[in-house]
């Protein structure tokens, strides 16, 4: 009788480069490379931020697509990362879209923090 495992992808990168980190520096938005979920069922994507200050939060956001090029307006998900905590990460976990990506911006302009992003998604194998 076949069994069905859960395979989970290698670990990548989406923000920063090499382990390193995006900065942010002021109030507009960027946004981690698209992730295609196909072939996978789940995403679980951790976000590191190390604060340089304390008064400006970042806000964290998931963003779905059909297509990988015309992204949501209006985010699925989003959290808040307070300053209380640094450095500090969080997890999301994102099911049931084509594709995502993640967005983050600083709530105001007087701090300088970075960011950085992983995911690895989660698919079935029969054996």
């Amino acid at each position: 009788m076949a069994a069905i495992t859960p395979t989970w992808s290698a670990q990548a990168q989406i923000e920063g480069s090499g382990d390193g980190y995006t900065e942010l520096t002021n109030i507009t938005e960027i946004f981690s490379d698209s992730i295609d979920m196909t072939g996978s069922d789940l995403a679980h994507i951790i976000v590191e931020v190390d604060f340089d200050g304390t008064t400006d939060d970042v806000d964290v956001a998931v963003y779905g697509s059909h297509d990988g090029t015309n992204f949501d307006d209006v985010a699925m998900i989003s959290l808040r990362i307070d300053t209380g905590t640094d450095p500090s990460q969080i997890t999301i976990v994102v099911e049931a879209v084509a594709y995502c990506r993640i967005g983050y911006v600083q709530t105001g302009s007087t701090d300088t923090h970075d960011v950085r992003a992983y995911v690895r998604k989660r698919s079935w194998t029969s054996t």
